[in-house]
Order: C-alpha cells, then sequence, then structure tokens
C-alpha cells in the first residue's frame, strides 16, 4: 500500500474519531476521551513515520502568534504549578492542554467544504437527538419535584452538571444559529436545520444556567446588529413577551441574575475576592493550579456548596493561578484567535462560509461572557468544543487554499 492510500484511509479514521469525539462530550465524556485518544495517537504516528502535518505554510505563518502564546501559557502554567502554594502532584492537571490536537485537528484533518458540512451536520444532528433523550427525561422526572422544589430551580442535568450541559448546548447552537438567517439551504435544509436548533436551545434553556443565558442574549444581540436588524427587533419583542407571561418562578431566575443577595451570586463575589488576594500575594506566577481547595482554605474557611473547587470565573481563576504571566498569554491567544476571525469573516467569503465563520466567533464570544461566571476554561467538555469551532474558520481558510475542491488533497 503506497504513502498516498495509506494518508487517506487514515485520515478519514481521524475524521470519523474526531467527530465522535466531539459530538460525544455531549453524553460521554469516556467515549469522547477514548475517541480522543484512537485519532490522536493515528495523527502522531503519520507525524512520526511520514512526517503528514496537513497544515499549509501559509496557514501556520497565520496559527504562529496563536501557537506561541498557547505554548507560553503552558509553560507559565507548568511553572506556577512547579511552584505552588500547595506543591503536591503538581502536574496531573496538565492534560487537557492535550485538547490543542483538536483545533490543530480540525484545520490539517478537513480537507473540503463537503467535508466540513458532513461533519457539523453530524455534530448537530447528534446533539439535537441527545437533547430530545434530555428533554424527556426532564419531563418524566419534572412531576417529582414539583411541590418540593421552585420552578427557577429544577434543572436539567441528565448527563453532566447543568451549567456544563448549558455551556455545551450554547456553544453548539450559537455556532450554527446564523445560517438560519441565510436564503436557502447548502449546509442544511431549514426544515430540519430549525428543528435539530431548537431541541438544543430548548434543552439549553431547562438547564436554567444563567451565565448560559446572558451569553446567549448577548450573542443574539451582536447577531441582529451585525447580521439581521429584523431578526434584532423580533427577537427584543419576543423576548419580552415570554418573561412577561412566564411563571414568576422561573422570571425570577432570569431576573436574580442581577441581584448580589441571591445565594449563588453572593457565594462567586465571595470567591472573586478571595482570588483577588490569592492573586495580590503571588501576582507573578499565581499560587498554581493544583490541590486548589486546599490553597483556598488557607485564605478562608468554606461556607457554600461548591465553593473552593475554583473560583467560578475564567479571569479571575487565571489570575489567582498563573498569575499576570499566564494571564496575558491567556488574553493573548484568545485575543489572536478573535483578530483572525474577524479578519477572515471581512474578507467576505461565499454566503454560508461567512456566516460559519460569524458563528464560530460567537462560539468564543459565548464562551468568554459566560466564562466570567464559570470556570469553563478548565471544563474538558466545553474546551473541546470551543476548540473546534474555533479551528472551523482556520480550516475554512485553507479549503480556500486549496481550492475549495471536493477531491484536492493536501499533504
Amino acid at each position: 500500500m503506497n504513502r498516498e492510500k495509506i494518508l487517506n484511509q487514515s485520515d478519514r479514521i481521524i475524521l470519523v474519531f474526531l467527530t465522535i469525539q466531539v459530538f460525544s462530550v455531549g453524553f460521554s465524556i469516556a467515549l469522547s476521551s477514548i475517541s480522543f485518544g484512537i485519532w490522536a495517537g493515528i495523527w502522531i504516528l503519520q507525524l512520526i513515520f511520514y512526517r503528514h502535518p496537513g497544515i499549509s505554510v501559509i496557514l501556520r505563518k497565520e496559527l504562529k502568534y496563536f501557537s506561541l502564546f498557547v505554548l507560553a501559557f503552558i509553560i507559565f502554567d507548568v511553572f506556577s504549578r512547579a511552584f505552588a502554594l500547595m506543591p503536591e502532584s503538581p502536574f496531573l492537571g496538565l492534560k487537557r492542554y492535550l485538547l490543542f490536537f483538536v483545533f490543530f485537528g480540525v484545520i490539517a484533518k478537513i480537507r473540503t467544504r463537503n467535508e466540513m458540512f458532513i461533519v457539523l451536520r453530524v455534530i448537530l444532528v447528534a446533539m439535537a437527538l441527545i437533547s430530545v433523550y434530555e428533554i424527556i427525561s426532564f419531563a418524566v422526572s419534572l412531576p417529582s419535584y414539583i411541590g418540593h422544589r421552585s420552578l427557577g430551580e429544577i434543572r436539567l442535568d441528565t448527563f453532566a452538571h447543568s451549567i456544563t450541559t448549558g455551556e455545551i448546548k450554547m456553544i453548539v447552537f450559537v455556532s450554527l444559529f446564523p445560517l438560519v438567517l441565510k436564503k436557502g439551504g447548502d449546509f442544511m435544509q431549514k426544515k430540519y436545520l430549525i428543528p435539530a436548533l431548537l431541541l438544543v436551545f430548548l434543552s439549553l434553556y431547562i438547564t436554567q444556567s444563567r451565565n448560559v443565558f446572558v451569553a446567549v442574549f448577548v450573542c443574539f444581540i451582536i447577531t441582529g446588529i451585525v447580521i439581521n436588524r429584523k431578526f434584532l427587533y423580533i427577537f427584543l419583542l419576543t423576548a419580552a413577551v415570554v418573561i412577561a407571561i412566564m411563571p414568576s418562578q422561573l422570571r425570577e431566575r432570569i431576573t436574580s441574575i442581577a441581584n448580589p443577595e441571591h445565594p449563588s451570586n453572593n457565594s462567586r463575589i465571595i470567591m472573586w475576592k478571595t482570588g483577588w488576594k490569592m492573586f495580590l500575594d503571588r501576582p507573578v506566577i499565581g499560587i498554581g493550579d493544583n490541590q486548589f481547595i486546599d490553597a483556598y482554605k488557607t485564605y478562608k474557611n468554606i461556607e457554600y456548596d461548591g465553593e473552593g473547587s475554583h473560583l467560578h470565573s475564567n479571569y479571575m481563576m487565571v489570575l489567582a493561578t498563573h498569575g499576570i504571566l499566564g494571564f496575558a498569554a491567556y488574553a493573548g491567544m484568545f485575543i489572536l484567535l478573535f483578530l483572525k476571525h474577524l479578519k477572515y469573516y471581512r474578507e467576505n467569503p461565499p454566503g454560508t462560509e461567512k456566516l460559519l465563520i460569524f458563528g464560530c466567533l460567537l462560539a468564543a464570544v459565548s464562551f468568554h461572557i459566560s466564562g466570567i461566571f464559570e470556570w469553563n476554561f478548565g471544563d474538558w467538555e466545553i474546551l473541546t468544543l470551543l476548540l473546534f469551532f474555533t479551528a472551523v474558520p482556520f480550516a475554512l481558510k485553507q479549503i480556500g487554499f486549496r481550492g475549495a475542491s471536493e477531491t484536492e488533497q493536501l499533504h
């Protein structure tokens, strides 16, 4: 078997398991991890035996500074762990950085427009089917909770914590939602696209994750301003009517977002104040992201459920654990991603590709907004999806370098 045939067949296997890894975060972290190990292992073998990165020289230049910021962040993380406030088991958490293989794998292995659309369709349909199961399970169990708990506190958490589930659905939804606003259906016919997205959105809503509500609301506003003003007006009117007529317990869940006295909000404020103290004590390299709850207890006693496991904010968590050096690298890599996405969007690619790039930009925006209130960068499932969707604009750019041919290969 010649080199080209081996690479083509192994690339297909990689793409299958990469796709499984991404959609299975919605219901099985074990399946997702196994799939990741399979395709990443095959790609490593390709790199060793065939020197087959699959990323064009032009795009490697585009990714140069992003890659350097990623490397810098990992180095600062290792350093902060090595000299952590609690030095025991310093490097166990570093495995999450293996997920950056997802980012580069998407770019290297999705080689045509058709492949991109197939992978995205599979992910959307899988997430919609998972949502159907979750919604049915939620509906079946709902009567047993009514009367014992407020409607605003009954949350979907079938396969994962409600916040994780909400953020999974958030990233998938905002990435693909802009395609609804396009005339025609070269990605997926709207009679299938809209119901699939509605199922994902409904499961997102019944997680009752307030950080997700804020992020999706902002993404809808941005979409209306940038893409379609008619959508903006319809959304604002619909949101106002729905909030006005919904049961008071559900409305109170939403309005509690702005209430600093709400127990969940108050606990976050306390954790952020504690995190700021940690940063001020060790501003350069941070306290280290290992044995964090033990380090937290040296600053204050645990008062709230979930307090001290992390700081419920990407920004405060990175500052406290990695110091100003790590925070600069963290901010740098995501600012560069944003600028590249914006650049590709402004280059006016074909309509569907442009809306996909816009949707992936929204995925990053939603991640960072919800990350104000949650440590989602430390969540394996969320980071998997974020790195997948933020890589899509680069993959589309590289497909453009190939001439968007459905049969052309790049080795």
